[in-house]
């Protein structure tokens, strides 16, 4: 599968798309970082719609008006500096940094240019320098599309991640949500699953991580 999949890519954001042809889609996705980034945002625009539906089962037909209206949709900034403001001050003591380059990160959040595939499929990543209490580690933000699936990894120092919008479900159980702090001590591992409405945290990784499993080559 050598051509973009846009056409299949909200199928495989709903679940919906047919086992043969989803593992062609996600061997694509690992290898297009055009189409990767076009499943994310459509996640994303997917989220803002589902929460747009009434609280009732919706009609069998929503799901085809709500692939319609998708493109109509990505327009929207996924992660806008206006539902982020409230974590300025947080993300300035959070990465060591001043307030004025907190309000910095926010836009830079909100950029789609400034994000890199991560890990795995519907992980996309922003690496920044954290302020002198932080020199040398790993800082920055983690976007996951709505049920996408952190590897399993283990911590070789500690870690702190501050989420700011969403949540995920760790392998414990633990749930954490939206302006709730996560800590992780060294020698910790896990993995995680993005909550239906996706997720994004800021993370402070001191001592860098070592993936538990294989990952699929870029």
């Amino acid at each position: 599968m050598n051509d973009h999949v846009d056409t299949l890519i909200p199928e495989l954001v709903l679940g919906t798309l047919e086992d043969e042809l989803r593992a062609d889609v996600e061997l694509h996705l690992e290898r297009c970082a055009r189409c990767a980034a076009e499943a994310t945002a459509t996640g994303e625009a997917l989220s803002l719609l589902a929460l747009a539906l009434p609280p009732e089962h919706p009609h069998p037909t929503a799901r085809t008006r709500l692939l319609a209206s998708v493109s109509e949709q990505r327009g929207l900034e996924p992660m806008g500096r206006g539902r982020l403001a409230a974590f300025v001050d947080q993300l300035a003591s959070f990465f060591d940094v001043t307030v004025e380059r907190a309000r910095t990160l926010v836009d830079l959040v909100s950029d789609r240019s400034a994000w890199t595939i991560g890990p795995a499929t519907g992980v996309s990543l922003i690496h920044i320098l954290p302020g002198p209490r932080f020199a040398g580690a790993d800082a920055g933000f983690v976007r996951m599309a709505p049920g996408a699936r952190f590897p399993r990894h283990r911590h070789t120092g500690d870690e702190a991640g501050l989420i700011l919008e969403g949540g995920f479900t760790d392998e414990s159980g633990v749930v954490v949500r939206a302006g709730e702090r996560h800590q992780l001590a060294a020698g910790t591992s896990h993995d995680f699953v993005a909550l239906p409405e996706g997720c994004l945290f800021a993370a402070l990784v001191q001592g860098g991580i070592e993936f538990l499993e294989s990952l699929a080559p870029d």
